[in-house]
């Protein structure tokens, strides 16, 4: 879609994209009162305020006036210190998304900890002595005090040793600068950017008002948009055959679905895929080249190349599993996952590594499952590493690969170039919003692609509700049950699906809910769950120093230490990477640290130069994603443990030094006591105290199990898991469910551990081993 689009009656939108991704300002509803919502704009503000241009230390002719000048003017550097979070009307887009993002318990916690705060008896609660006056009323309600006042609660609330007091503060700050940094307007900015020399994505979108390639159109059909009526017409102008009412009524015993004013549509399939991501997409990319019909579930929509806004807030909010602001239960987390047609493959950072050798012989040698042994996953491999072009060529590096490059080097330890699944020199550093080059090969644009032009077909919008099991029909099948489809809802209709071949690829957060509201109760499904936990540190180097470019341009992720990894050890190897994140604005300012509105301000004016690195977890301990009582909503239990913890400390210390070898002037990490190092007037003693320090600090939030160090993933695997029995095992070795015959799974819940890399390219090498072992049975 080009740009001219309206907005409203008059007013035009120069941006370009599909609607979902203008972050046009769809209004939805919230529940707070007036009183509750006078809290929030304070809070808000207090997080953001108005400033003076003063407060930055910054003046026309400053030392470093001529810095700040090459990238905007000082103009514009007063109105970002002036503007606040009220007059950017983000208590209202946070108050949104807290109705449409949050479980029932977190939102109830926000609601009342709102009303309390508009009171004075539930001020003095949550606020204690710095709500109190000597002049009458002698105590002030939340939003009637100070600044400052209200700068030192906050704080006190980061620092509480209680739970609900810490979790408040993380949500109330994540969201707030969030919003604050990533929502824009009708000319697709945000006033603040360009104080802090952040250009936005108009650079990588395609010029003109041409319309781009689409790969799959007239193969993804918006099973929500179409109605029952049309999705009976595509599906049969698709050669899916309808069920006969005996048929259907024989899957509607099964469901056992409430259909209260649904719409009923059932149709015959050879094969049906729920997912179309890493595993997905493979799968049925090679069911379909096998001759079999395939019909495609994804619950996300499509976005094609130009659909692509690659703006922060609306991208995530449209293209992330929980809009971008997924967490475990306990909130110790913060969980990244696609959910769009292509899943992760459409949004990961383009690394392709291949499952390395140790994990191989671990899985294979230690978990009784020869196939990691077998020439068929190195054919895997091959195929999928060809489909995605993986190679490891790199002419040009972003900023942060370098400066994690050049680090390493000075300190003379291993680092190496990452393999991506791109074509050429692809080099931008908005993927993570898709590819609008389509140059990032993801399913979307290589697997689903060959799929659909062998007759498969692919619903978006559409949600599997179970899947369909019955006794097995057979003598020669050695399991009890087998299965025979998948009910899903869309919208008002249920649509019911006989295939003679399930696989479910949704990944490793909805494969176990999926099963257990399917009636399947092995005592493995949901267990075992892996994901890579991350923690972070960052350098800045101002400009002038260190490598060149800003942390948004040149491609995401190049550069790899695996100095920490062991993967040379005797023992098992269970390590910690070095890479680099991307962090757009609203991303970077919601997880560095807060101490004041003045200070955070300022460390967002040196967002473009600050450089971040991630240490990835080859995590030992596991967690569980399970149904809660009412067997409804999903519940995401993890926790760093204790056993994984130090290879985690030890990596954050060698990122820390790293930056300092590659010239960064200030480091520091996001605990959130937000200390810094100015490593110019810093002695070696200094430096090696501080690091000792932030160390004691993490390993102090990890082991006391709170939200003082914020963790991220992007992986997570597991939850399912294959194994040589169904004891300690969901499938076997040929990806197919131990409960019942014909139901495989193709997606990152199937790996017997963690993989220790980027697990894309494994998912879709086992996807590729289970979809040959499934058209085995099918023919």
């Amino acid at each position: 879609m080009g740009a001219g689009v309206a907005q409203g009656d008059s007013e035009q939108n120069t941006m370009k994209g599909h609607p979902q991704l203008r972050d046009d300002g769809v209004p939805c509803s919230h529940k707070f009162s007036h009183g509750q919502m006078e809290v929030l704009a304070a809070i808000c503000n207090t997080f953001v305020p108005s400033l003076p241009l003063e407060a930055s230390g910054l003046a026309p002719n400053g030392d470093n006036s001529e810095e700040i000048l090459a990238k905007c003017s000082m103009d514009g550097i007063s109105a970002f210190y002036r503007l606040d979070a009220v007059t950017a009307d983000v208590p209202d887009k946070v108050a949104r998304l807290f109705a449409q993002r949050m479980k029932d318990f977190p939102l109830l916690l926000i609601g009342a900890g709102l009303w309390l705060l508009s009171t004075y008896l539930g001020t003095f609660a949550m606020c204690g002595l710095l709500c109190l006056s000597s002049r009458f009323p002698f105590v002030h309600r939340f939003p009637d005090m100070s600044l400052a006042k209200r700068e030192m609660v906050l704080l006190k609330w980061a620092h509480s040793r209680i739970p609900s007091l810490q979790k408040i503060f993380k949500l109330c700050k994540g969201y707030t600068l969030f919003c604050f940094y990533s929502k824009v307007g009708s000319d697709g900015c945000n006033p603040c950017w360009n104080a802090i020399g952040y250009t936005g994505p108009a650079a990588e979108l395609p010029q003109g008002d041409e319309p781009g390639p689409r790969p799959l159109e007239g193969k993804v059909v918006d099973a929500e948009a179409v109605g029952a009526e049309g999705l009976r017409s595509v599906l049969g102008a698709g050669g899916f055959s309808p069920l006969d009412e005996a048929a259907l009524a024989r899957l509607r015993a099964l469901a056992a679905q409430d259909e209260a004013g649904k719409t009923i549509v059932g149709v015959r399939c050879d094969a049906v895929v729920v997912g179309s991501g890493s595993g997905g997409g493979v799968a049925a990319g090679v069911l379909a080249s096998g001759g079999q019909k395939v019909l495609v579930l994804e619950q996300g929509q499509y976005f094609a190349r130009d659909d692509l806004s690659l703006l922060e807030y609306p991208s995530m909010a449209n293209m992330y599993e929980g809009g971008g602001v997924l967490a475990t239960d306990c909130g110790a987390v913060n969980l990244l996952a696609g959910a769009t047609v292509g899943g992760g493959s459409a949004v990961n950072w383009a690394a392709a590594f291949r499952t390395p050798d140790h994990v191989r012989r671990e899985w294979a040698q230690g978990l009784g499952l020869p196939l990691f042994a077998s020439d068929d996953y190195d054919r895997a491999m091959d195929a999928v590493c060809a489909k995605g072009a993986v190679h490891c060529s790199c002419e040009l590096e972003s900023f942060q690969n370098a400066a994690l490059r050049r680090g390493c080097q000075r300190l003379g330890v291993d680092v190496a170039t990452i393999p991506r699944n791109v074509r050429g020199q692809h080099a931008c550093g908005f993927c993570n919003f898709g590819c609008s080059k389509g140059e990032k090969l993801a399913t979307s644009e290589t697997w689903l692609v060959e799929a659909t032009a062998r007759g498969a077909l692919i619903l978006s919008n559409c949600r599997a509700r179970a899947v369909l099991h019955r006794a097995t029909s057979t003598s020669t099948s050695a399991k009890d049950r087998e299965a025979v489809g998948v009910v899903a809802a869309v919208g008002d209709i249920l649509l019911f699906i006989e295939a003679r071949a399930t696989v479910v690829a949704c990944g490793s957060l909805n494969t176990p809910p999926l099963l257990l509201r399917s009636g399947f109760r092995n005592r493995n499904i949901g267990r075992h769950f892996h994901c890579h936990p991350v923690i972070m540190g960052w350098g800045y180097f101002p400009e002038g120093t260190g490598p060149r470019g800003t942390v948004y341009d040149g491609p995401i992720m190049t550069a790899v230490s695996k100095h920490l990894a062991n993967w040379d050890s005797d023992s098992r190897a269970y390590g910690s990477l070095l890479e680099v994140p991307i962090l757009h604005p609203g991303s970077f300012a919601g997880i560095v640290p807060w101490t004041s509105g003045s200070a955070h301000k300022e460390r967002m004016r040196k967002y473009a130069r600050t450089a971040h690195f991630i240490v990835l977890c080859r995590d030992q301990g596991a967690g569980r994603v399970m149904l809660d009582r009412n067997g409804q909503s999903t519940k995401i239990l993890y926790r760093v443990q204790p056993v994984d913890a130090p290879n985690m400390l030890q990596a954050l210390e060698l990122g820390l030094r790293s930056l300092v070898a590659a010239g960064a002037v200030e480091i520091g990490t996001h605990h959130v006591d937000g200390h810094t190092l100015d490593v110019l007037s810093s002695s070696r003693e200094q430096l090696d105290d501080f690091i000792r320090r932030e160390m004691a600090l993490a390993s102090q939030s990890l082991a006391q199990k709170d939200l003082s160090y914020p963790v991220s993933s992007a992986h997570q695997m597991s939850t399912c898991r294959m194994g040589a029995d169904p004891e300690s095992s969901v499938v076997d070795a040929g990806g197919e469910a131990w409960e019942a015959a014909r139901l495989f799974i193709a997606d990152a819940s199937v790996f017997p551990t963690a993989s220790g890399v980027n697990p894309m390219l494994t998912v879709q090498s086992i996807a590729y081993c289970t979809a040959h072992s499934a058209l085995q049975k099918l023919r």
